[in-house]
């Protein structure tokens, strides 16, 4: 298993971050933390997770756990709340159950989904739907950490990674 993460090894838990989209606004070592910044890093971990799917060869994923959660975050405006949360996100969340298998367009906003705390889902992918194991897995776990479940090694895109301000731990 693997965290994927925005936290820097060593500063995380000496230093005051956010740690998920309803601290938009708030001062965090004396810096207001901006929706702009906020979509940056959640662009971050998205193509972080389509570079490892791509690595692994992964077309799709299943959903094999979900629940429903509130909107996390609302923005001021009903058009800035439109931007944010487009029609086909909004749709996805409404219409996707447990067995879903969702297509490489459908991922990201998936992903976006769950990063903002408005699902909780698991991610799977199973190179036969008998399979009993999967061979790669994805979810979001407290405080902004990605855990990442592989098959197979994970660590020749560590260096990738950190261009993306993400940090791959075993």
């Amino acid at each position: 298993m693997y965290n994927v993460t925005k936290y820097h090894p060593e500063t995380r838990g000496k230093i005051d971050e956010w740690t998920e989209i309803s601290d938009i606004d708030q001062t965090f070592e004396g810096v207001v933390f901006t929706l702009e910044e906020y979509l940056r890093m959640e662009s971050n971990y998205v193509k972080a997770i389509e570079r490892i799917m791509g690595y692994l060869g992964v077309k799709t994923l299943t959903v094999s756990y979900l629940e429903r959660r509130d909107y996390a975050y609302r923005a001021s405006s009903k058009c800035a709340f439109n931007a944010l949360y487009p029609i086909r996100m909004r749709d996805l969340r409404k219409k996707v159950k447990p067995g879903k298998v969702l297509s490489r367009d459908q991922i990201p906003n998936m992903l976006r989904l769950m990063l903002r705390n408005t699902l909780y889902a698991e991610l799977e992918y199973k190179v036969n739907e008998s399979d009993e194991e999967y061979r790669f897995k994805v979810f979001f776990g407290y405080d902004y950490m990605m855990g990442v479940h592989s098959m197979n090694d994970l660590s020749p895109l560590r260096h990738e990674l950190l261009h993306l301000d993400m940090y791959l731990e075993d």
